[in-house]
């Protein structure tokens, strides 16, 4: 991958930062002086760095994960008036484009209509760099030209980027997004071969504009890299409105259609929902060595939802789908996306937990990755019961729960998968932060509840799971411009 360089200049900021480490016996506090060496800039908050506003995507184009990663490419984009829509293609060393029509999704935003596009690159070669733009029949409206490479040697690793909730309700929240973002990528100097989100990539998704600045300020990796992703709570609808059955969400986004086919949704009055509403949002892929489930966890209304039951008889048929498609993998490792965890710390999302978490038990997952919470937080879990563990890393932020029980020698920052599944929330990659201000009371080995962006790099071999945290500090939560990026923690999960 291209590396991302800021062509801005280098201050080095100090700043106080007090971490906690509790054990079950003692809880310690330590003041540590942390000299940050991220590029960020000597002016005010309020100035916008030139590289953020000179991001633009006025056709939302963005690229999106297939069932066949190594030799296809899902696409999206809108154009502005109800026409033909068409892709071109073309392996960079060649000459001749492949031009391919695209699928209308005519969606209704609000009180306004979106013409929005699906199409699927296929036929290409991993290791090969591929151009491409979009276009309306006439050629009226094009696209830029954008590239993208698909991956060699994933069997052997891979690396995705994790980006929490990134909703925002104003331009300039977007603006911090990508700021964030652009900032750990260039303190890191990571690469990656997609982009995961639990979803709320928006947080009120009838607002067109909130979509728009996402496809804008998510233009460097989008257009660059399939994205990965699961729908939120800030996403969906009323399951007593029509347009239940065409979300915003199925309009702007492009994702595999093999989950579950549910029976009519009875149990529940005025419930419109159709039987192939969750097609796009439940779903599963193979990268690599690993098989990777996303699952739309708002159909298990709780207590903490807009619709406080779910509809028992559909949720079985969405058991018996994930059982099946656990029980059908051959891949070393298995990974499941949510947007509502069954252990965060915001919100005790019981449904998820009674209904899903005995499945991922039976089946053995690896690691489960979710968002909602707004808050940063892992733990191990075995039939629903925390894992203990005696040892483990400094930890300069947070708090950490450690036992002194000199049965356990677990370490917490390198341990084998046979011990439980890994719950991990990604706090938010943007601004919108809990900050201890909800508590659902469910314990957690590690917490970190500061105001700080984290953006998480997971790396997957043959024989471990590697994650990298990057906290991104600023003076307040809204600002756009950062004074640094630390490393928020490491751990490694083995086979």
């Amino acid at each position: 991958m291209k590396k991302i360089f800021l062509m801005i200049f280098l201050v080095v900021f100090s700043i106080s930062i007090v971490a906690c480490t509790q054990t079950s016996d003692t809880t310690t506090s330590t003041t540590l002086t942390e000299s940050s060496s991220v590029t960020t800039t000597t002016t005010e908050p309020t100035t916008i760095p030139e590289i953020v506003t000179a991001m633009s995507n006025p056709l939302n184009v963005g690229l999106f994960i297939t069932e066949t990663p190594e030799t296809s490419m899902g696409i999206n984009f809108k154009l502005s008036t109800d026409t033909e829509g068409y892709v071109e293609y073309h392996q960079s060393d060649l000459d001749n484009f492949i031009r391919i029509d695209a699928t209308k999704k005519v969606t209704p935003v609000g009180s306004k209509t979106v013409y929005l596009y699906e199409a699927e690159m296929t036929g290409l070669t991993p290791g090969q760099t591929y151009e491409y733009f979009v276009s309306s029949s006439d050629g009226t409206e094009q696209s830029a030209r954008y590239e993208f490479t698909i991956p060699s040697g994933i069997d052997n690793s891979f690396t995705f980027m994790y980006l929490a909730d990134p909703q925002g309700t104003a331009i300039t929240n977007y603006m911090a997004y990508a700021y964030s973002i652009l900032n750990v990528l260039d303190y890191s100097q990571m690469s990656y071969d997609f982009v995961m989100s639990p979803g709320d990539t928006v947080n009120d998704h009838d607002v067109r504009s909130e979509w728009d600045w996402f496809f804008q300020y998510s233009s460097f990796f989008i257009t660059r890299k399939p994205f990965v992703v699961t729908l939120g709570n800030h996403e969906t609808g009323y399951l007593t409105d029509e347009r239940i059955n065409s979300l915003e969400f199925d309009g702007y986004f492009n994702l595999p259609n093999n989950g579950p086919t549910y029976d009519e949704f009875s149990e529940i009055d005025g419930d419109l929902r159709e039987s192939d509403f969750d097609k796009g949002k439940t779903y599963s892929f193979d990268y690599g060595n690993a098989h990777i489930i996303s699952i739309n966890t708002e159909i298990l209304c709780d207590g903490t939802t807009a619709c406080s039951e779910y509809d028992h008889s559909n949720a079985e048929i969405l058991k018996s789908w994930l059982r099946n498609d656990l029980d059908n993998s051959n891949k070393t490792w298995s990974i499941v996306l949510l947007h509502r965890g069954p252990y965060g710390l915001s919100y005790d999302t019981y449904n998820v937990r009674d209904v899903l978490t005995p499945i991922f038990d039976e089946f053995n997952v690896d690691l489960v990755l979710s968002g909602h919470d707004h808050q940063y937080s892992r733990a191990v879990y075995k039939n629903d019961v925390m894992i203990p563990f005696q040892e483990a890393n400094n930890y300069e932020r947070g708090i950490l729960t450690l036992i002194t029980d000199e049965l356990y020698t677990n370490n917490f920052n390198n341990y084998s998968s046979t011990l439980g599944v890994t719950y991990f929330t990604g706090n938010t990659s943007t601004v919108k932060f809990y900050g201890g201000d909800k508590n659902s009371g469910i314990e957690v080995q590690y917490k970190f509840i500061d105001e700080s962006p984290v953006i998480p790099f997971i790396t997957v071999t043959a024989d471990s799971i590697q994650v990298v945290s990057y906290g991104v500090s600023k003076n307040a939560a809204l600002d756009i411009v950062p004074t640094g990026v630390f490393i928020l923690e490491e751990f490694t999960i083995t086979k």
